[in-house]
């Protein structure tokens, strides 16, 4: 519990503000049970109605000053105060309250003006599950970051150690690993069945546990193989843990929250970068980076009591349960399809019922040719990108493993002023106006970055890394707010499938060209998919500021 003691002098149109309740986008109180008498001394305690707090209450204690004890060098006499005020407090933040309480303790003793939404508070004001279910995704996302980043941060040093070392090699072993997105299909398909908090543990326990083991992999294809099942759980981990978050945030922060996943994603890829000094310790160096990456055993278990499933999943958990009780009651011998007919509501116009679903798949698979184009062609790029980078600073540029090291976290850690920026950005102005200029950003700064050398090569990265940074938290929620609440698990393992065919295209193209044709004019092709990508984009729907039921408005969701 942690307290704020505040003790001075202040007018009485001051005391009066502060014994009235707040109502800021960090905390709502409650109204005091009695009128403050300001006559004499007194006090009033007010406590937390909504906020990020598992407590918080802020106890104000006045006493009227005396002429002896009080400034009167006001120019318009006037009655003033002592005041003193108390504020106990406990954040509903957990692993991250150490960096959380640092702007909290600076707002809470005078409050947030009306209107202000400071750059480190949501856009709407979070309950404590809220801020709980945030924190405990962001850390899954820290986790996910280290399990998927890592082969292809470490695969160049796997592959001189046990493979022969070709470009054509690692690209062939990723590409099969990517292949492995299967299994994140068949887990996804679970988690619209049983539900995201048990697929989104039970992946990323098992994860890590198979990234442990890989650490004492005999041969390359053994690596390939473990990652096969772990790098593709963690992906059904990372898909289930922020589907959860879309469907328990307000309309106005969805993309600010899926933001602060992305940097979180960043960090834990960003611990794995700063291991790979460890891989200069001689040719098994590699295998120590597994090492720390399966250390996130403890944080995925402890997490557990902190992640609660979706409301709305369980909603809709206890609908068809509902359906299914009903069905078994002695009026099913004479309606087979009754209590189908009354989950479903009023079927008056079996016809016209029919032309609405209709109708719904129809949008529901547009919407999933776009948002499966958008990914598959932006893939076609990045997975090439992200996995050959270090590879190209290693042979191209001539960078030690030290080197690359300083280069990726000098160029991605700016990275995160884009991320914040783009979901404030996006759930104020809309999804695509971040969406289509992050595309652009990726395809054409990148392929500058593999066709030079030198400081243009490091400002190219780092624009690459701000602008297109300000497109990942739109694009980490339209795919899960385009579906309904019962197919947007398989929804988005579906997505995730056919993203996966889009980097084995890209990684299979850029193995055959680069040693033909060399980076520079292997990425300046591939840039086309992400400048192609950005148009698909402008045809998206606009989901800011909506609620999902309202995005979807189908009998699923209804």
């Amino acid at each position: 519990m942690a307290r704020i003691n505040n003790h001075f002098e202040c007018a009485e149109s001051e005391l009066r503000d502060r014994l009235e309740p707040r109502d800021d986008v960090l905390l709502l109180e409650s109204e005091p049970n009695d009128v403050p008498d300001l006559s004499s001394s007194g006090s009033v305690a007010l406590t937390a109605e909504s906020g990020p707090f598992v407590t918080c209450e802020r106890t104000v204690r006045w006493q009227p000053c005396t002429t002896d004890s009080c400034d009167d060098s006001a120019a318009v006499p006037q009655q003033r105060f002592e005041l003193h005020q108390t504020i106990d407090y406990q954040l509903a933040v957990p692993y991250w309250r150490w960096l959380y309480s640092i702007p909290v303790r600076r707002a809470l003793p005078d409050g947030l003006a009306h209107g202000r939404r400071p750059w480190w508070a949501t856009p709407d004001r979070l309950s404590a599950r809220q801020a709980t279910l945030v924190a405990s995704v962001t850390l899954l996302n820290m986790v996910g970051g280290m399990l998927y980043g890592l082969l292809s941060q470490v695969l160049t040093f796997v592959a001189e150690d046990l493979g022969d070392g070709s470009r054509s090699q690692q690209t062939t072993l990723l590409a099969v690993v990517r292949i492995g997105v299967v299994v994140t299909l068949v887990v996804m398909v679970f988690a619209d069945r049983i539900g995201r908090r048990k697929v989104a543990l039970g992946s990323f326990m098992v994860a890590a546990t198979l990234t442990l083991i890989t650490a004492l992999a005999p041969s390359l294809w053994a690596v390939g193989a473990l990652q096969f099942f772990s790098r593709n759980l963690a992906i059904a981990g990372l898909l289930c843990a922020d589907t959860i978050a879309v469907e328990e945030m307000p309309p106005g922060s969805r993309a600010m929250v899926a933001g602060l996943g992305t940097l979180a994603y960043g960090l834990g890829a960003g611990i794995i970068v700063m291991t790979l000094p460890l891989a200069d310790l001689g040719n098994w160096g590699w295998r120590l980076t597994f090492v720390v990456a399966g250390m996130s055993l403890p944080l995925i278990w402890n997490v557990r009591k902190h992640l609660p499933e979706s409301r709305r999943f369980q909603k809709l958990a206890q609908d068809r349960e509902s359906v299914a009780l009903a069905a078994l009651g002695t009026e099913i011998a004479a309606e087979p399809l009754a209590p189908l007919m009354a989950a479903s509501g009023p079927q008056s116009d079996p016809a016209a019922g029919s032309a609405v679903r209709s109708g719904m798949g129809r949008m529901h698979l547009w919407r999933f040719a776009l948002v499966a184009g958008i990914f598959f062609l932006l893939n076609v790029f990045l997975a090439p990108a992200s996995q050959l980078q270090n590879d190209y600073l290693r042979t191209e540029v001539g960078f030690s493993a030290l080197m690359i090291t300083l280069f990726v976290i000098a160029t991605s850690t700016p990275g995160a002023i884009g991320v914040l920026l783009g979901g404030r950005f996006a759930d104020k102005h809309g999804r695509k106006t971040t969406i289509v200029p992050g595309l652009l950003a990726i395809g054409i700064f990148n392929a500058v970055f593999f066709s030079v050398v030198g400081v243009p090569m490091w400002f190219a990265s780092l624009l690459g890394s701000i602008i297109g940074g300000m497109a990942a938290p739109a694009l980490a929620v339209i795919s899960p707010e385009l579906f309904p609440t019962s197919h947007r698990g398989t929804v988005r393992g579906a997505v995730a499938a056919v993203a996966v065919a889009g980097s084995v295209v890209g990684l299979l193209f850029a193995g055959n060209l680069i040693d033909a044709q060399g980076y520079g004019f292997t990425f300046t092709l591939l840039a086309i998919a992400p400048v192609a990508a950005a148009f698909v984009a402008l045809a998206l729907p606009e989901t800011r500021g909506k609620e999902l039921e309202a995005i979807n408005p189908s009998a699923a969701d209804s």
